[in-house]
């Protein structure tokens, strides 16, 4: 900075910027020549700190301050009111002034500011320091005053352009901004502001937060050594961070111990034995996010639910941004008790430790309202504590039979009346759709029965009847009745994955759905074929009180006769079928029986008039870790621990609730549909067989040959499920 004897001012200021008045800048850089020229004369420089301390009366391109309002915390309610999770972007907890220990206020002032309450909110010399360190590539030194700092928090809350300028640039606009704080606050108000702003690492902004985060104490309870350790970090959050670095932190601790007792707010005994101590850190995690919740996985499924309703945001991004900031009230579906009922029954029969995963969701049928949402796993990323935080819920698995509800329901829309016989047996090749190796084979849930009536195919869960009926209802009719009934685009007519009219496979269930989707779809038949889409918020109240209704989105998509018989075939599963062990005394229910190929998943959904569940059960790896050896059982069925599951949580759901029962079968769909016998002569056995069997008639006879004359003759009117015998002769078909 010298040459010669004679002595110059910085270079900088021979590059200010155009858009400066130069006028502010060589006050400033007058203060800075004067230090580095090792020059210090009182008179001269009480002038320069009056041009400095003015320099806002000569900046006039900046806007006003705003002070915007701090992000504030969204609460989740459940039906019943109580919270169950707080939502913000950022962890903090603003408090007022008078909530914050008075050894707080002294610690700082005496080391961040001890002009405070007498400055005119810019301290010159210090800005002078900073922009020398800038100047010479050193890192920014202290200086600022608080309200200096309470503008940077300020500008850094309101992000944009204003963080993006340059440090000499940002400086100045500091001071013009600290300035007007100043004329117009009280100096309360800006120490308020900045504890409520200011970042103390560990993602804590605000005192309060602080000390929840460090020491879980409110901030009214923070004691001597604790406030020192808390304003040490209000320079160098991350170096000083007591967690990490505990050394540093202690010694850093230990200088602004030693600049409160010179400032005189402290004793000198009070220094030492605060130096002393031990840092005493009993840090607490955060308490907002679907990770505190009580109920994380309902939690997270309403995050993303919010970010679809247009009322939060143009788009998800600004959506999730309301959310996390702008004081939302959520008014969600969740019944505590219910929920309470679910995670019983998730946890109690195979436990949290089980490598085995279970889901259950319940919704009320009509309106969509998932009212619980439960699965053995702790929410959390330690997979080697039983922690995940995948939903099971919303994740896709095969759904076995449970998928054959859609079927009846597609058959019975398309008339076919319940007397139909279905031929069934152990094994089925079918002559319209692609079979699995071998044909279709009742695997899962074995039976070798055959000649069944729908109703009988139902509660033994026969896959080859089902095939069977699967023909005469076709696949695409069965997919869109899926569809409707709550499955969607999980069910595509159209891509890579769509469904094929030759997918036989369907009707089994090999397709994968949600737990949440399958529950929606059930509710479907217990609301009289009403489906709703399910939901879990009923209302939004904003920041500005004004509540927003949630209205379910709900469309009549089977006929309720046609509901209403599904609904007593899926009685008979419960009653004297393959899903007894889901039966709850005292109450009519209906259900179904889902277990996948292999074992790879087990399922039991079913309802009452009020209330419908999906239970899943299977492990989270994926189905290629069959059911083997699960809670003492040795081969998982949907009608053995799932069924237990529902039965368990169902039981107390409808505690003092009184029955009601299940509407009997149209008669529509009890008539015997007129039938004429075809001519079958010299078609071959097999393909004679096919054809009276696809009209729902009953057929004995041979089973190789050529095909002769029937017993009633062809063009005879008969009834479905009437039986027809078949005569035949040996020789080639011609």
């Amino acid at each position: 900075m010298k040459t010669g004897s004679k002595r110059v001012l910085p270079s900088f200021l021979l590059r200010v910027r155009a858009t400066h008045h130069v006028t502010a800048w060589l006050l400033v850089g007058a203060v800075i020549a004067l230090i580095v020229s090792g020059i210090y004369v009182p008179a001269v420089s009480s002038t320069i700190i009056v041009g400095a301390a003015n320099l806002d009366a000569m900046v006039t391109d900046l806007p006003p301050l705003v002070i915007p309002s701090l992000p504030q915390y969204s609460t989740l309610l459940a039906a019943n009111g109580s919270v169950l999770a707080t939502f913000t972007s950022e962890n903090r907890v603003p408090v007022k002034l008078s909530a914050v220990a008075p050894i707080v206020l002294k610690v700082l002032l005496s080391s961040e500011d001890r002009s405070f309450y007498s400055n005119n909110g810019i301290d010159p010399r210090g800005i002078a320091r900073a922009l020398l360190a800038n100047i010479e590539g050193r890192p920014i030194q202290g200086g600022s005053t608080l309200t200096q700092q309470y503008v940077k928090n300020i500008l850094e809350l309101q992000g944009g352009a204003a963080v993006a300028l340059d440090t000499i640039q940002r400086k100045i606009n500091e001071i013009v901004y600290a300035r007007q704080l100043t004329r117009e606050l009280t100096k309360n108000q800006i120490l308020d502001g900045y504890l409520n702003t200011v970042y103390f690492g560990a993602q804590a902004y605000g005192i309060e937060a602080a000390a929840k985060r460090y020491y879980s104490v409110h901030a009214s309870q923070l004691n001597l050594q604790q406030s020192a350790m808390l304003v040490a970090l209000v320079e160098a959050p991350t170096s000083y961070d007591p967690l990490t670095n505990p050394t540093l932190a202690r010694t850093m601790r230990t200088q602004v111990l030693h600049v409160t007792y010179l400032n005189h707010q402290i004793t000198l005994a009070q220094e030492r034995a605060a130096v002393a101590s031990p840092l005493g850190l009993r840090p607490s995690l955060p308490t907002t996010g679907c990770q505190a919740s009580k109920v994380p996985f309902f939690c997270d499924w309403v995050s993303n639910e919010l970010t679809t309703l247009p009322a939060l945001g143009a788009t998800p991004a600004q959506r999730v941004a309301t959310l996390e900031q702008g004081g939302l009230i959520i008014h969600s579906t969740l019944v505590p008790s219910e929920q309470a009922a679910a995670e019983a029954a998730a946890v109690s029969i195979v436990g949290v430790t089980n490598r085995v995963g279970t889901a259950i969701v319940v919704e009320t049928p009509g309106t969509g309202a998932v009212t619980a949402m439960a699965q053995n796993r702790v929410y959390g990323l330690d997979a080697t504590k039983n922690e995940t935080t995948l939903n099971y819920a919303n994740s896709s698995s095969p759904v076995g039979s449970t998928f054959k509800a859609f079927t009846l329901s597609a058959a019975l829309s398309a008339g076919i009346p319940l007397t139909t016989i279905l031929p069934a047996g152990s094994q089925y090749h079918s002559t319209v759709f692609d079979n699995p190796p071998g044909g279709y084979f009742n695997n899962a849930e074995p039976s070798s029965a055959t000649n069944l009536t729908i109703a009988e195919a139902t509660d033994g869960s026969v896959n080859t009847a089902f095939v069977q009926l699967e023909e005469k209802v076709g696949v695409l009719p069965i997919a869109k009745t899926a569809r409707a009934m709550g499955l969607g685009d999980s069910l595509p007519l159209s891509g890579p994955n769509a469904v094929t009219y030759k997918e036989g496979s369907l009707t089994l269930g090999a397709r994968g759905f949600t737990p949440i989707q399958m529950a929606g779809a059930y509710a479907t038949l217990a609301a009289h074929g009403l489906h709703c889409t399910p939901n879990a918020v009923a209302a939004v109240t904003l920041a500005n009180g004004i509540s927003l209704k949630v209205s379910p989105q709900c469309t009549q998509v089977l006929s309720t006769a046609v509901a209403d018989t599904v609904t007593s075939l899926l009685a008979g599963v419960i009653t004297s079928g393959t899903g007894t062990g889901a039966a709850v005394a005292g109450h009519t229910l209906a259900g179904k029986t889902g277990t996948t190929s292999n074992f790879g998943s087990a399922w039991f959904d079913g309802y009452t008039a009020t209330t419908a569940m999906a239970v899943w059960m299977g492990d989270p790896r994926g189905v290629t870790y069959p059911l083997y050896n699960v809670a003492g059982v040795g081969a998982v069925y949907g009608g053995t621990l799932p069924a237990e599951m529902f039965k368990m949580a169902m039981t107390s759901i409808l505690q003092g609730q009184p029955d009601v029962p299940i509407a009997p079968p149209t008669e529509i769909y009890l008539a015997n549909a007129s039938e004429v016998v075809p001519d079958v002569a010299d078609l071959s056995v097999t393909n004679a067989r096919a054809l009276l069997q696809a009209l729902g008639l009953v057929v004995t006879g041979p089973i190789n040959g050529v095909a002769g004359t029937t017993n009633p003759p062809a063009g005879t009117s008969v009834s479905r499920g009437d039986p027809v015998t078949l005569s035949a002769y040996e020789g080639p078909a011609p």
